[in-house]
């Protein structure tokens, strides 16, 4: 065993040799681990230790509590007895137990002068998240040693005039304690000593925001001074009012409400709460007095109505507004994927497949959310526009730790969540596991509205101007606001009028600024504004300073501006007018570029200002950033754009190959959204093909594995096998073989759906001779499939149905173990899928149940639909064994006609949903609609073929249950055999004579009673 690594600032963290321990159990774990490590120098008595943990128990409760948090300890502590010294009356830690402590780092290099180091070691507050009144004074001590050593940091870069250094040690500062105004103008002097007037005139809006929203104080005097000499260099200012925050008035049951359930997820009950209410009703003002009333660790989002959704956008956010670099190295490495900028810190995350990279990346978002204990209040505002990403992330948030001391508190307009929209399916899943709330906000009284207007003009309204403010507003809270400025125009009936006005009135360069950052469509940095507006940056300043002494603007983050309201970004994009809006989108767009936006914002504006050709471009980019996350119908959506948009360019081969290569790339998201049955593939499927035969260019190979997939789903056997063996000729060109498994893949699957068992089996097997383990990742992100699980169950089929049952055992059980240790959710569940119809097939119910309890254990919300219709299929059938007939044979009924009369989703799944309710039938012994299925299943296709021989024994069965002739029932019993010889299915050929074997046991009976009675 080696030494033991152990962080205490911040989070806990511990490893020995390099590897990390688990988490411990509790808080209490935590607090007891970091004081013997901190008081190493000494026993520490039991009965010290007790009260210091618990100090309210008694002593026996307490003596009790210390046991069993140190038998805790020693289940998470490897050979524990090497590091503590455990004794009947002390604890002490071994002073020979090799050790690297955080803190002990930390104080070592302060001594040594070496500020650089401490700083980095330092990550965050000692046990943060702890509450143990032992933690306080040493807490506090700890923190105050970091401020100081970044503040001397600081100025010894300032000395050296390293300005980089020196702001980056200032603004870590800063966001040490928000509410220190020195820290604020350490900031602000050093942005302005190294020339960036702009950084520095941010510090001072970040600085005067916090102080006016945490404590509803302005800076002082000081800072102020400051202030005004940096617009002194920008040159004559005019003299504008700064417009001070909306006071909170009214909704007293919305806030107890509000404030009960941030209670209840404090005290460990997670859960979402969504403030609706039209635009301008204060949906977000109720939630940030709730931030400020609780002084909770809130970490903030908006979501933004933009073209060109983010993938985890609203995560992205929240990530930028917390110190992430504390996390390790593995967990940094993955939030590289939401953040481009911890690239130069970390090694380049490796491609995933999507359910590996769901819970890689879903852990360190948590971990780097979560403040080590400490109750968190998450927000999302206008939560309507958000990336479905984030949400699913909030119902992971919510659903995996419901113990967590986290409130989601989202707002949004009820208006705008169309059907199907995501936050409408999270709502209802949280709904379910009651984990939500709504609270509706609605428009002021009059009451609410006098109060109002009192707070903000200072003086009461008498009767008359009170009667008009109402009757104009109808108690809209923004309306109000906006009535009630000093320089509102009188008696204006609509509140975008009044905003307008507003706007008017601004300076000429700042009424430009507002356009361009009204044009970009969300939270912008001063620098894309200052790229796309091309100002002198004196007269910059000025200009934004002007729009956030006018409130249009507010600091939004940790490095953005945003609007106030929504509603006055609208107005500040229309004031443009369409030409001059072509203008500032290509402006806008070229900055962004500039400054490394994601392309998904990127493209749109491209496309707006017409650059056709750069839009397609950054439209392609944006597909293979969300692919990258998985994000499969943003890609969709951007692919599809950049196809329409290549229409337009000017024709010839180059142009015709972007399409070609836009349409390679689509179907690859579009079937993880739809399947291969859908409208939309086959559109792209066949403008694909005609591209390429007039190009006289042979399709890449995962175009040609779609267009198969989409045969099959169509039940086109053999253009399917075509597909195959052109994969194949693909495959032994380029010496692919991962390509040569899939090729045999297709091909066999194209054969077993055909009802030629014999090739199947023989593709089959070539597919896994050739496979191999160490290749199972590249079939994964090349085709979206473990190959391996995919194929060697429907080996293991075909082989019991041709009478190899040993072999088809071998083959089942070696599937569904290497399932087992399968990260590819979705493989995992067709495997499982398989291995139920294989059970079905061979009249196993207890090994049909458990293999959809596996399939159970995959279907989340946004399983494939190929997956969710078996396991409604499978419902049914379970309900049918069950004895509930009527109920099963609905169901069954019911997912029949979606896949027969509608899109199928995966190939032969049309003939699977008729074998189930056919089987349904027989079970429930209903003949007549069983026989009217079982005409119908031999005329289809479409994958009932493969069940032909047991499709005529059953339709024999119902036959003679409805006392149809004998000859007639022999007769399709005969046939039945001959479709069981044919396609070489031994199994069912057994069946077939078992069934006539025991009509001729029955016929015999028959004629022996009769002669008995003749006689």
């Amino acid at each position: 065993m080696g030494a033991l690594r152990a962080r205490l600032l911040g989070g806990v963290d511990l490893r020995v040799d390099g590897e990390p321990l688990p988490p411990l159990e509790s808080a209490r774990v935590e607090s007891l681990l970091a004081y013997l490590l901190l008081h190493r120098d000494a026993p520490q008595l039991r009965q010290r230790l007790a009260f210091l943990l618990w100090p309210d128990s008694t002593d026996a409760q307490a003596r009790t509590n210390l046991r069993k948090v140190l038998h805790h300890l020693r289940r998470s502590l490897p050979d524990i007895d090497r590091f503590i010294d455990i004794g009947p009356r002390t604890l002490r830690w071994r002073e020979d137990a090799p050790l690297w402590l955080d803190v002990d780092q930390f104080e070592r290099a302060l001594a040594g002068g070496r500020l650089e180091e401490a700083v980095n070691v330092y990550g965050g507050e000692l046990l943060e998240g702890g509450y143990d009144e032992w933690l306080a004074d040493e807490r506090e001590r700890l923190a105050r040693l970091h401020m100081e050593a970044l503040a001397e940091l600081a100025r010894r870069h300032e000395r050296e005039r390293r300005w980089t250094e020196a702001v980056r040690c200032a603004e870590r500062l800063v966001a040490c304690d928000p509410l220190r105004e020195e820290s604020h103008r350490l900031l602000i002097r050093l942005c302005r000593a190294g020339g960036d007037r702009v950084r520095a005139l941010r510090a001072f809006h970040v600085c005067a925001t916090t102080l006016e929203r945490e404590l509803g104080v302005e800076p002082s005097p000081e800072t102020r001074e400051m202030y005004e000499a940096l617009l002194a260099e920008a040159g004559p200012i005019e003299e504008v009012s700064q417009i001070r925050g909306t006071p909170f008035v009214g909704r007293a049951d919305e806030w107890a409400e509000l404030a009960d359930l941030w209670r209840s997820a404090a005290a460990g009950r997670a859960q979402l709460v969504l403030v609706s209410g039209e635009a301008g009703v204060g949906k977000t003002r109720l939630v940030d007095e709730l931030r400020v009333r609780v002084n909770a660790t809130a970490v903030e989002a908006r979501a933004y109505p933009a073209e060109g959704t983010i993938a985890y956008g609203v995560v992205t956010a929240w990530l930028r507004a917390r110190p992430v670099r504390r996390l390790d190295r593995r967990r940094l490495t993955e939030l590289s994927r939401l953040l481009p900028e911890l690239g130069t810190e970390v090694a380049p995350p490796e491609p995933l497949p999507e359910p590996e990279l769901r819970r890689r990346l879903y852990a360190a978002i948590g971990r780097a959310l979560s403040p080590a204990g400490a109750p968190l209040l998450l927000i999302v505002d206008d939560a309507q526009w958000s990336d479905a990403q984030s949400l699913r992330l909030i119902h992971y948030l919510v659903r995996v730790a419901p113990s967590a001391r986290l409130l989601v508190a989202v707002t949004a307009r009820r208006e705008d969540l169309d059907a199907g929209h995501p936050l409408g399916a999270l709502i209802e899943s949280l709904r379910a596991l009651e984990r939500f709330t709504e609270i509706e906000l609605g428009r002021f009284g009059r009451a609410e509205t006098a109060l109002l207007a009192e707070r903000i003009t200072g003086t009461p309204l008498d009767a008359e101007d009170l009667r008009r403010l109402y009757g104009y507003s109808e108690g809209n809270p923004l309306f109000l606001v906006e009535a009630l400025r000093a320089d509102a125009p009188a008696d204006t009936p609509k509140v975008q009028a009044l905003i307008a006005g507003r706007l008017a009135r601004l300076s000429k360069p700042a009424a430009e600024l507002a356009g361009i950052a009204a044009t970009v469509g969300r939270a912008f940095t001063a620098n894309v504004a200052a790229a796309a507006s091309g100002l002198d940056e004196r007269t910059f300043v000025a200009a934004l300073d002007e729009l956030w002494r006018r409130g249009i603007i507010r600091a939004h983050g940790p490095s953005a501006y945003d609007f106030s309201h929504g509603r006055i970004r609208d107005a500040a994009y229309a004031a443009l007018g369409p030409p001059r809006q072509r203008q500032v989108h290509l402006a806008v767009a070229r900055a962004l570029e500039e400054c490394g936006g994601a392309a998904a914002a990127l493209a749109p504006h491209y496309e707006k200002a017409g650059a056709t050709a750069e839009a397609v471009r950054w439209y392609e980019r944006a597909a293979r950033d969300a692919q990258w996350l998985h994000a499969h119908a943003d890609a969709a959506r951007a692919l599809e754009r950049a196809v329409a948009l290549a229409d337009g360019l000017p024709p010839g081969p180059g142009t015709a190959g972007v399409q070609l290569r836009l349409l390679t790339a689509l179907p690859a998201p579009l079937v993880a959204c739809e399947g291969y049955g859908s409208e939309r593939m086959a559109r792209v499927h066949a403008k694909a093909l005609r591209l390429a035969d007039r190009l006289g260019s042979e399709p890449e190979p995962p175009l040609v594995w779609s267009l198969a997939l989409a045969a099959l789903t169509r039940g086109e056997w053999a253009p399917a096998h075509d597909f195959g063996e052109r994969l194949r000729v693909r495959a032994e060109r380029d010496g692919d073989e991962v390509l040569w498994v899939e090729a045999d893949y297709i091909r066999g699957i194209a054969a077993y759906w055909a009802g030629d068992l014999e090739e199947a089996r023989l593709h089959f097997a070539e597919a896994m001779r050739r496979f191999r383990p160490a290749r199972r990742r590249a079939h994964v992100l090349r085709y979206g499939q473990d190959t391996e699980l995919i194929v060697r169950l429907r080996l293991a089929h075909a082989l019991w149905l041709l009478g190899r049952g040993a072999e088809a055992d071998r083959e089942r059980d070696a599937a569904l173990a290497a399932a087992q240790g399968s990260t590819h959710a979705y493989s995992r569940a067709v495997t499982w899928l398989w291995a139920a119809i294989d059970a079905m097939d061979r009249r196993d119910s207890v090994q049909f149940r458990r293999h959809v309890r596996g399939l159970e254990a995959y279907l989340v919300d946004d399983a494939p639909r190929h997956v969710r219709v078996p396991m409604e299929l499978f419902g049914g059938y379970l309900d049918v064994l069950a004895g509930r007939t009527s109920a099963g044979l609905a169901r069954l009924r019911r997912s029949r006609d979606q896949v027969v009369q509608g899109e199928a989703p995966a190939p032969g799944l049309p003939g699977v949903a008729t074998r189930l309710l056919l089987e349904g039938y027989a079970l429930a012994a209903e003949p007549a609609p069983g026989l009217v299925l079982a005409d119908e299943a031999l005329g289809m296709g479409r994958g009932a073929r493969l069940w032909e021989a047991e499709v005529r024994r059953l339709r024999a069965t119902f036959l003679a249950a409805l006392g149809k002739p004998n000859g007639e029932v022999d007769a399709e019993l005969r046939r039945a055999l001959t479709a069981a010889r044919r396609q070489g299915q031994r199994a069912f050929e057994q069946r077939v004579r078992g069934t006539l074997a025991e009509r001729m046991r029955g016929t015999l009976a028959e004629r022996a009673l009769r002669h008995d009675r003749a006689i």
